[in-house]
């Protein structure tokens, strides 16, 4: 019998399945491991934009999430939308309480739409208390200028080293930042560690503004390659190639953006 991975996916449900829950299922199974899933919200949403939100009751939301973790003991979690503080203060808890490892985080705040997901307050509970915990966190571009409070227009030396020393004070471990929505003909990635920074490079393959999910796909392949057991910088590289690909043959099924189809 194969021994199959096992990845947990925190995240909202996205009824267009470009993006949310069902695309994070849809890139773990692809990749040929298991997922497991709880679900933090519903939205109205389509591959235009997102129209609503309606956060799952927490304490419902909790007693699913203990339920499943006891059941399958994961091997790795990806989070995506959480949507409210009490349901990340319940991961965080249970993050603790289960010793749950390969912790990756995809901090969603606002939609590419501009649908803000995120208040001051519950940003300010992620910096201070949430995304300490995480293995990785996987921002884009506004998602990391709002939780290291600055301007990220390029992935100079001078910036990366002034992540670095925020994520240090933070106490971020790891952080991924995706180069897709940055200027130029390079789509570069850049893991920055405590310690290290590293770059990882391929060609830009259109524009991800055009293309709904791709912040999902990422982090859901990258928590399934850490379930595999590839190291961090591994981990990069190989979920880089498996995203590129997915951008380069997405498709067209509603009136908005292309989407993903792993």
């Amino acid at each position: 019998m194969k021994n199959v991975r096992k990845v947990l996916v925190i995240a909202g449900f996205d009824p267009s399945c470009g993006a949310g829950i069902v695309l994070d299922t849809k890139v773990v199974r692809s990749l040929g491991e298991f997922a497991a899933s709880v679900i933090t919200c519903l939205t109205v949403q389509t591959t235009e934009r997102v129209y609503d939100a309606l956060t799952i009751d927490p304490d419902f939301f909790e007693y699913q999430l203990q339920k499943i973790i006891e059941d399958i003991e994961p091997d790795s979690v990806k989070i995506g939308l959480l949507g409210s503080e009490e349901i990340a203060r319940a991961v965080l808890r249970n993050i603790r309480r289960y010793n749950l490892k390969n912790i990756v985080c995809d901090p969603v705040l606002k939609s590419t739409s501009g649908f803000e997901f995120g208040k001051d307050k519950f940003v300010e509970f992620l910096k201070s208390e949430f995304l300490k915990v995480c293995s990785v966190i996987t921002p884009n571009k506004t998602e990391a200028e709002v939780i290291f409070d600055m301007k990220i227009e390029n992935f100079g030396e001078d910036i990366l080293n002034s992540i670095q020393q925020k994520m240090n004070k933070i106490g971020i471990k790891s952080c991924v930042l995706k180069g897709g929505h940055v200027d130029g003909h390079l789509a570069e990635d850049v893991l920055i560690t405590q310690t290290e920074i590293y770059r990882v490079s391929a060609g830009k393959i259109g524009s991800t503004d055009n293309i709904h999910g791709t912040g999902c796909a990422f982090s859901s392949a990258f928590a399934t390659f850490l379930a595999k057991g590839y190291n961090m910088y591994d981990t990069l590289k190989q979920t880089k190639d498996f995203v590129s690909n997915l951008i380069h043959n997405s498709i067209k099924i509603g009136k908005g953006r292309l989407v993903l189809n792993p």
